[in-house]
């Protein structure tokens, strides 16, 4: 599927409002690829991490982390197709509860669109792709194995992303930066608690 940040007739939040109808009672991955694939691998990221950013039932989240990663390396890879492998583009979600779910991001979504534009553009292009491909499979890696609120730090992150690659908005990159590191030094200070917090269970236990 060729990628292309073409202008097109309906907007992004357009778009992932309309996802939540159709004659299909699930919404399927090939759909959402079907629908954003021209945009831009931005386009595909920012709609899957608007998606996970949903309160999932645990483990829901890992498979919007796979195929932001699929994408994300495709993106370092500097290809200008969209590749999908099968198995992947039929795992599906039910659309009733996506419609219901989405509702409450479209507002901000449409915000984001109003507000972003092509800027500081030597923070865009191939080598950003690259380097902001790498980071997005680390955030997508950290939003699917991270427990619930820290999952939101990586999830926020990879939105942002998805945004300034899909407008080459270099402000809202920016953003996108900082947030992944905030999720990075967030995510080893929740693992070096959970290691003093085990040690100390043990000491606890040897002592007891």
């Amino acid at each position: 599927m060729p990628v292309s940040e073409s202008p097109h007739a309906s907007t992004f939040s357009e778009v992932l409002e309309d996802l939540g109808h159709g004659d299909d009672p699930k919404l399927s991955l090939h759909e959402v690829v079907d629908r954003f694939g021209e945009r831009g691998f931005g386009a595909l990221i920012l709609a899957l991490a608007l998606v996970a950013l949903i309160p999932w039932p645990p483990g829901g989240k890992a498979l919007f982390a796979i195929a932001i990663i699929l994408f994300a390396v495709q993106l370092t890879m500097l290809r200008h197709e969209v590749w999908l492998p099968g198995w992947a583009g039929r795992a599906s979600v039910s659309r009733s509860f996506y419609r219901g779910a989405s509702s409450k991001i479209l507002g901000l979504v449409g915000q984001f669109e109003k507000l972003s534009k092509p800027r500081l553009l030597f923070l865009t292009g191939h080598v950003a792709d690259i380097l902001i491909g790498v980071v997005c499979v680390v955030m997508a890696l950290m939003m699917g194995t991270s427990a619930p609120l820290i999952d939101a730090l990586p999830d926020l992150a990879l939105m942002l992303f998805g945004l300034g690659l899909m407008a080459r908005d270099g402000i809202v990159l920016i953003g996108a930066w900082a947030m992944a590191v905030a999720s990075i030094l967030t995510y080893a200070l929740a693992w070096e608690s959970l290691v003093v917090l085990f040690h100390g269970i043990q000491h606890a236990l040897h002592l007891g």
